[in-house]
């Protein structure tokens, strides 16, 4: 038998559905090999693979394989390939590279010397030479090397078999169309009978979905294309991909009243919205139900037992993992309480998170989403459904939880009484007082807050994980809110370039009190809520001295502490930050709290840059900067302890006589230069600032600095 034609990608995982797919559509031979399949004898099949297959994401036509150990064979090589019956010298090009190890040389390097090599054999065999066009080519070139191993390939994708002809949008790091349906080809949804639904409550912009009812009514993923891979090779055969594309159409009208039974749902608005869109220019509006609901509140859309196929967030976030294991938790309670008889396909990128939903899986798949390796579960459930809300035993707290609830009890009587005295309604109840349970609680107004923080690395993974479960179990009962008002955050340790992503969309907010003040937190979206309770008396204090002074709030953040300079009756305030979502934040504080933010400056700018163009004075500054900033909006890099005395210097040349400077810092190891007490008087104010509820354990410094006079920091 003489070798296959064509050589299919695929993601990894999925060679063997690919191949299962492929001997569906009548083609043969197939022959699986790592990263993909080689297929077919004639252009027929490699057509019929373009316009059928869902699984695979590029179909290439193999030119030549050769040994490349540097440059020159390798121009040599391609150049010996008769390119002139392949592409017209009017026509354009493209060289994609994919694979490693080539003594060659890099990617781009050997994309070049491909293209050198084509256009000048072209120009020798036709007198003109074709142009490259690397976003739309009439024809595109495959380099793949593997070590010195070269193989030279026509790419019939053109930008890739996984786009389906539509632009892809909505949720985050959304699932690709062919992985998408290998899943669904794993789960059996193409040999299921035409009653049995199918449900994804996280849908996203529903790309499970979209690909389920597409096999269903027999749509084909290529339908309605041009000529594959640009449409420039001169192989190609107008008349029949036409006929192929006739009888792909045939089928699809034959199918079009085909019964679907399929449903989704997602939290987010924004990727519900993009679904809806996505399924109109589809046309599938009719066929497929989405709707906006969170997990918890998931129901079988019809009462025939089906398949939940759906693909959880498995934490690619700096923090995020650790916080989605409740969340895993709520997936398997939820299928085991309301979809009874059902069988779920869960589709993950943690092994460690899968474990958590608590079913036994009955068949596990490795597949790659990218280079992350992924497993899908098959999750069958008791057609009997799980009685009560206590959940598994190995999901309730341990009796070690004794301490935390002890502590906490504790905690609640000493800091509520002093909280409402000074009428705040947000306050720290715990942090990290017995050590086991290394977390932040805090209360907002009815809704809970637990932080996380890092794990030490003396503590097992197992430990630490048990010992959040018992916060999430104890917390709820004892502060008398529902699991729904609790909101989970884990702080991990930040290398020297990563910044903490916003986590969520949801865009719920709740406001509020502190000593007559309201502010607007976010407990869900960011890793921070928009009001660091530790400075609650700093801005006490601010608020106090601010009357008939002209304020600057350097690192604004929200501008809460501007706020409460100008609820101190501040002539004007200042409100300096580089992020123009945080400062549009503290323009909806300043209006909760009946001032307008017109009367008063909220300037996106670099503190330090800021400075060294202003010309106003002060009286009362305050300065609470990072620990360390690397953001990209960012000249240089920020680092508080490295940079304090260049930052205070020109703080000080900004101070009015009689000023004061307030800095205030979370990093508990500073050191105030000595240099500092040169121009100014020095005053530690930090047992002054700190509040009750964080006497536990302090998280900020602070000083009071005001002018000498004299020369300025050397």
């Amino acid at each position: 038998m003489s070798r296959p034609a064509y050589f299919a990608i695929a993601a990894r995982g999925t060679e063997s559905v690919l191949a299962d797919e492929f001997n569906a559509l009548g083609i043969a031979p197939v022959a699986i090999e790592r990263g993909g399949v080689r297929f077919g004898t004639n252009l027929e099949d490699g057509y019929r693979a373009c316009l059928w297959s869902r699984i695979a994401s590029r179909i290439l036509h193999p030119l030549a394989t050769f040994d490349a150990p540097n440059a020159g064979t390798l121009y040599d090589g391609i150049r010996d390939i008769s390119w002139a019956d392949h592409l017209e010298p009017r026509r354009t090009l493209a060289v994609d590279v994919a694979g490693k190890d080539a003594p060659a040389g890099p990617g781009h390097f050997l994309a070049l010397k491909a293209k050198d090599a084509i256009v000048d054999r072209i120009r020798e065999s036709c007198g003109q030479r074709p142009n490259v066009d690397t976003k739309t080519p009439n024809l595109r070139i495959n380099l793949h090397v593997a070590g010195p191993r070269v193989t030279v390939s026509l790419d019939l994708s053109g930008r890739g078999l996984h786009r389906r002809g539509r632009e892809r949008s909505g949720a985050d790091a959304p699932l690709k169309e062919n992985l998408a349906a290998a899943i669904l080809r794993l789960a059996c949804w193409p040999d299921a009978a035409p009653d049995i639904p199918l449900f994804d409550p996280l849908c996203g912009s529903g790309t499970l979905l979209l690909e389920a009812a597409a096999m269903r009514l027999d749509r084909a993923p290529g339908l309605g294309r041009p000529l594959p891979g640009g449409g420039g090779w001169k192989g190609h055969n107008a008349t029949l991909w036409r006929r192929l594309q006739d009888e792909a159409e045939e089928r699809r009208h034959a199918s079009e009243s085909q019964p679907v039974r399929l449903a989704g749902a997602d939290a987010a608005a924004k990727a519900v919205a993009a679904a809806r869109r996505t399924l109109q220019a589809a046309r599938l509006t009719g066929k497929i139900t989405i709707v906006q609901g969170e997990l918890r509140d998931a129901q079988p859309p019809w009462s025939t037992p089906g398949l939940v196929v759906t693909n959880p967030p498995y934490g690619v976030r700096l923090g995020e993992e650790g916080e989605l294991g409740p969340f895993y938790g709520l997936l398997g309670d939820v299928l085991k309480r309301r979809f009874a008889g059902w069988t779920a396909w869960v589709f993950t990128g943690n092994i460690r998170l899968g474990k958590q939903i608590g079913l036994r899986p009955a068949s596990r798949h490795v597949l790659f989403n990218g280079p992350i390796e992924s497993r899908l579960l098959e999750l069958p459930i008791a057609t009997q459904p799980v009685a009560g809300t206590a959940g598994p035993g190995w999901r309730r707290a341990s009796p070690e939880a004794k301490a935390l609830t002890t502590r906490l009890t504790k905690n609640l009587a000493q800091i509520r009484p002093w909280a409402k005295r000074f009428g705040t309604s947000c306050y720290r109840i715990y942090d990290a007082d017995v050590p086991v349970y290394n977390l932040a609680i805090d209360w907002y107004e009815g809704a809970v807050r637990i932080e996380e923080y890092a794990r030490p690395r003396k503590v097992r993974v197992a430990d630490a994980e048990r010992r959040l479960r018992d916060a999430l179990h104890v917390v709820p009962d004892l502060l008398g809110v529902t699991a729904e008002q609790v909101t989970l955050r884990v702080r991990q340790r930040r290398g020297a370039n990563q910044q903490h992503d916003r986590r969520e969309n949801a865009g719920r907010t709740r406001v509020v009190r502190e000593g007559g003040l309201r502010f607007e937190v976010n407990l869900e979206d960011y890793l921070d809520t928009g009001l660091f309770l530790d400075d609650r008396l700093l801005r006490h204090r601010i608020q106090q001295r601010a009357h008939r002074r002209q304020f600057l709030n350097l690192f604004a953040y929200t501008c809460t502490a501007s706020v409460a300079a100008a609820a101190g009756g501040a002539l004007a305030t200042t409100s300096i930050d580089l992020s123009k979502r945080h400062l549009e934040w503290g323009r909806r504080n300043f209006r909760l709290n009946g001032i307008d933010p017109k009367a008063h400056q909220l300037v996106r700018a670099e503190a330090s840059q800021w400075l060294s163009c202003s010309r106003d004075r002060y009286d009362l500054v305050l300065v609470s900067p990072p620990t360390h900033s690397g953001s990209r909006a960012m000249q240089t890099e920020f680092d508080i302890q490295r940079d304090h005395v260049t930052l205070f210097e020109r703080v000080c040349d900004r101070l009015a006589p009689g000023g004061e400077l307030l800095f205030a810092t979370n990093l508990r190891s500073f050191e105030l230069d000595t240099v500092v007490g040169t121009r100014c008087r020095i005053e530690e104010i930090t047992s002054e600032v700190t509040p009750p509820d964080f006497e536990r354990r302090p998280r900020l410094r602070a000083w009071s600095l005001k002018l000498r006079g004299g020369r300025p920091l050397q």
